[in-house]
């Protein structure tokens, strides 16, 4: 049971805004990065960059927090396969 509640308050912390932001931010990054850099140099920016903002953030704001760095890493994993998905559908190889 408490995995239950644990699994649907990792959802919740989700869900928020500060958590949809930082996201889409990387999802879009990866837009952006990939028709010019490798897959990899494209995540590594993205986690620095995420990186950079939560140590910001430990150091002005309201302090580090690992939540943002996995939605971080699930806007990047998203972001990815969006750009591999369009860019393999406008080859024709889909």
């Amino acid at each position: 049971m408490k995995a239950e509640g644990s699994h649907s308050s990792l959802l919740v912390k989700l869900g928020e805004l500060d958590k949809l932001k930082h996201f889409w931010v990387c999802f879009f990054l990866q837009i952006v990065f990939l028709p010019w850099l490798s897959v990899w140099v494209s995540i590594g920016l993205a986690l620095l960059i995420g990186l950079l903002k939560e140590c910001w953030d430990q150091r002005y704001g309201s302090g580090f927090c690992w939540y943002d760095m996995l939605a971080n890493v699930i806007g990047i994993a998203a972001g990815v396969i969006a750009y591999l998905l369009l860019h393999y559908a406008w080859l024709g190889l889909v």
